[in-house]
């Protein structure tokens, strides 16, 4: 358990170089740095830790928030310090998507499950339900139009996103034409043009372990591709509407765009 917390410790240490070096190229009194998690409890405690320990050197910092997440122990005690702010927006359900039985169910019934196509379809269809609550989240953020209005004139320098539903959360920071870095996990690499052949590297989706049989490579490199053809949509009404004036360019494009990635490091006992 020490070693653990050892870990994260530096972990936490040097995304906060990482990120600090970044921001503090536009202001060396500190930069205003907005973050937006996905709705799901463990991401935003995620953002929040790195927002409150960012606030503690300088810089200014907002966390915006689904109302149904859990909101992180140390918040109130982060804002006393005058630099961090927690905020949430209204949206619909008791608790996150993510977070609940139903999601908990589905998992451990496609892990237990012994039938490829079972697996492979049923995390098809997990994905595309998940997608759709993150951008219903997404969309009651964007209809809230008196935050809207006080985010996108609230100065910002920086944004730290999360890559669900890019081609609508990213059409923020986009539209508001500042930099912004994004959470990175594994199953995403392929999207910063990092060599990874999911053939030989399991995606998260199908549980497989390196040592994959040729069914299962196929299976992994299929439902690869799958995946990709879904982030490269060319859905631009988020952009269209928030930034009518730039460009319109895809998901894709939009998390290309990012500046730094936030490296997500799972721990296992």
């Amino acid at each position: 358990m020490v070693s653990k917390n050892i870990l994260s410790a530096k972990f936490l240490v040097v995304v906060l170089m990482l990120l600090s070096t970044e921001v503090m190229l536009t202001s060396v009194f500190g930069a205003k740095i907005l973050f937006i998690p996905a709705n799901m409890n463990s991401h935003i405690n995620l953002f929040s830790r790195l927002a409150a320990d960012l606030s503690q050197l300088g810089h200014v910092t907002q966390v915006l928030a689904p109302s149904n997440a859990r909101m992180p122990h140390f918040v109130a005690e982060a804002e006393n310090g005058g630099n961090f702010t927690y905020t949430t927006y209204p949206v619909d359900g008791d608790e996150p998507f993510l977070n609940s039985p139903h999601v908990s169910e589905v998992i451990t019934r496609l892990a237990l499950s012994q039938s490829t196509w079972e697996r492979f379809f049923g995390t098809c269809d997990f994905r595309k339900e998940v997608y759709e609550h993150y951008e219903f989240d997404c969309i009651r953020l964007l209809d809230n139009i008196h935050l809207m209005q006080q985010i996108c004139g609230g100065g910002f320098q920086f944004a730290v996103m999360d890559p669900k539903v890019p081609h609508c959360y990213y059409a923020i920071p986009y539209s508001m034409r500042i930099r912004y870095a994004t959470l990175s996990v594994p199953m995403f690499t392929w999207i910063y043009r990092v060599p990874r052949l999911p053939s030989f590297a399991s995606t998260l989706g199908l549980g497989y372990t390196d040592e994959m049989s040729l069914v299962q490579r196929v299976s992994t490199f299929f439902f690869e591709i799958i995946l990709l053809l879904k982030l490269q949509d060319k859905e631009t009404a988020y952009v269209a509407r928030l930034a009518p004036d730039r460009p319109l360019i895809s998901s894709f494009q939009l998390v290309q765009q990012v500046q730094l990635s936030v490296l997500l490091i799972v721990l296992f006992k």
